[in-house]
């Protein structure tokens, strides 16, 4: 933990504590600057740029916005009138105008908008100073805004953590995200802290004394003319005279100084989904219509359960039917280019040559292939294995069956699968291991469909019995862990570089029929469960299903006959070696 030797700044929120009265408004920064803060900061917006009209918080945003002439005269007020140190957050366009006309000297980017490229773009170029909220944002939302605004040592904005949780529990506030945002970011930017505990909570005023050790160079906290009242934004905010004794605290405190700063608290995931923007249509758009920037504009969307989807896979594509105005777009809604990557080699330790056994009438891995090309939305299928001799019978063996293969390192599996899409417009990658032959075609389609609808990076149909499921990687994740991750050679245990950082990446667990949860190993990895799997397939090639046996074939053999999964009851799963480092180096995002 660093000690600041900077004074710290304190900034009075005033956000919608005026209940929609200038004239509140305009006591609130008075009382701020009465008491001591260094700057005062309003809110600007409208209800239009904020948030769709279906909204449940549309009409109250409404009631609580003023007027361009409003603002323009109370800005005018403070800064002018004051001398005032004044910051605005800005919510759109239309609000950055009415601030950059005032001359306000900071401007915020609230975290709904760290995607919001047009907005990032003109306060970037306002020459003001910068802050950027970062509550329920990811490393790479935080860093792509980062670099859109133009962070350098030269002019460093100042990333601010913290989210409102009406209130927010102490326990949720994790004063460690100010640590990680200054090992990733601190080079080139600022950190300071919002506070959102309870104004009545003695921690209040003990958590930013707290985040001063920590590193925070900047405090935000709400003010209120009386919290007795109750009003908007009262969960938060100070009484004026609290608010002058926590300047006087944090004036004889700034030296004073939650594990794992990378996971979001189940609050602080409520407030990512309910602020984040999505990109929506700004007016009806035809089936066939080619995505362009101008089509899309981001606000709030109620009860969507999905992750935002990146603009980057949404453009340049072709809608595949009609979108009503103020459409909230899924990837579900545009083309997509799907590659099923099956990796096997022939070397196991506990089952050599697994990939040649006889599984139906057909090599396991052959019987895979088979599989997988039942999968409606997949256009390829790829072979990924080494370089290694062992393995040139497996690659005789796809080119046979005319599968294409690429071949990489041994030690390092996601450089292999890279190998396979170099330089090729796939979009989604279906991740298969050669040991998962009974793997289902109607749930990877499922999978598929789910995955693009939700806008999600990585889905996974663990709640299947093992070996009959796959995982869906975006593409362009696969290529930023491999350039992230501080050592690739585990990435044969691919997945836990995502659940070992989960809430840095949009997961989805895709959904699946009570009946078909099983906790099953239906795997090829030992001998064992060659046996079980060897006993199912036969059934089902009695029953003229060699090839096109379903999850419910599954079940009901297997539910039927219970003895059969004795025969690898007691086989463990292996687990990744102790050795294997999954850190992600967030700050090589930049």
């Amino acid at each position: 933990m660093v000690m600041t030797e900077r004074k710290i700044e304190i900034i009075a929120e005033i956000a919608n504590a005026h209940q929609g009265d200038p004239d509140q408004a305009r006591k609130l920064g008075e009382q701020a600057i009465n008491a001591g803060a260094d700057a005062i900061k309003f809110q600007i917006y409208s209800a239009e740029e904020l948030l769709v009209q279906a909204h449940s918080r549309y009409q109250h945003f409404k009631n609580q916005a003023f007027s361009p002439e409003i603002w323009r005269d109370l800005l005018s007020y403070f800064i002018l009138g004051k001398q005032a140190t004044v910051y605005c957050d800005v919510f759109g366009l239309e609000s950055y105008e009415i601030a950059r006309s005032a001359d306000a000297a900071g401007l915020k980017i609230h975290s709904s908008d760290l995607g919001n490229i047009p907005l990032l773009e003109r306060v970037a170029a306002s020459g003001k100073k910068i802050f950027l909220s970062c509550g329920g944002s990811n490393a790479r939302e935080i860093a792509t805004a980062i670099k859109v605004v133009g962070g350098k040592p030269a002019k460093r904005p100042i990333l601010l953590h913290g989210f409102q949780s009406y209130p927010t529990a102490v326990e949720d506030s994790c004063l460690n995200r100010l640590g990680w945002l200054r090992k990733n970011f601190g080079s080139i930017c600022d950190i300071g802290y919002m506070d959102h505990v309870a104004g009545d909570d003695p921690f209040a005023t003990i958590l930013p004394l707290v985040a001063i050790g920590m590193g925070a160079t900047t405090l935000e906290k709400h003010i209120t003319l009386n919290r007795e009242a109750k009003g908007v934004d009262y969960y938060s905010s100070l009484n004026p005279d609290d608010f002058a004794h926590f300047v006087k605290q944090v004036r004889r405190c700034e030296a004073a100084i939650k594990s794992h700063p990378e996971q979001f608290a189940p609050s602080e995931k409520t407030y990512r989904s309910q602020v984040k923007k999505h990109w929506v249509t700004r007016s009806a758009l035809s089936a066939g219509h080619v995505l362009g920037r101008d089509d899309l504009i981001m606000k709030r969307v109620a009860n969507l359960d999905s992750h935002a989807a990146d603009i980057n896979k949404l453009l340049g594509r072709p809608l595949l039917h009609d979108c009503p105005e103020e459409h909230a777009l899924s990837r579900a809604e545009v083309p997509a280019t799907v590659w099923a990557l099956v990796v096997a080699r022939m070397r196991s330790s506990r089952l050599p040559g697994k990939a040649l056994l006889d599984a139906a009438g057909l090599p396991a891995l052959l019987h895979l292939f088979e599989r997988l090309k039942q999968i409606k939305s997949l256009d390829r299928i790829v072979f990924c294995t080494t370089e290694e001799e062992a393995d040139d019978p497996l690659v005789q063996l796809a080119a046979g069956a005319g599968i294409p293969f690429h071949r990489g390192p041994t030690d390092d599996v996601l450089s292999r699968m890279l190998g396979a899409i170099t330089n090729q417009p796939v979009d989604l990658i279906l991740r298969v291991t050669g040991d998962d032959i009974l793997v289902d075609p109607d749930y990877a389609q499922t999978a598929i469909e789910y995955h693009l609808s939700m806008n999600a990076e990585y889905s996974d149909l663990k709640n299947l019995p093992s070996g009959t499921e796959v995982e869906i990687f975006d593409a362009t994740l696969l290529k930023n862990i491999h350039y992230l991750a501080q050592d690739t050679g585990g990435t044969e245990y691919l997945t836990f570089y995502i659940t070992h950082q989960k809430d840095q990446f949009a997961t989805t667990i895709v959904p699946v029929a009570e009946r078909h949860k099983r906790d099953w190993r239906l795997t090829l990895d030992t001998v064992e469960d060659y046996e079980v799997i060897k006993t199912f397939l036969a059934a089902m090639r009695a029953e003229g299903k060699a090839l096109n046996y379903c999850l419910d074939d599954i079940v009901d053999f297997f539910s039927a006959r219970p003895e059969v999964l004795e025969k690898n009851a007691m086989v463990r799963q292996r687990q990744a070696p102790i050795e294997v480092t999954t850190a992600i180096n967030w700050s090589k995002f930049l």
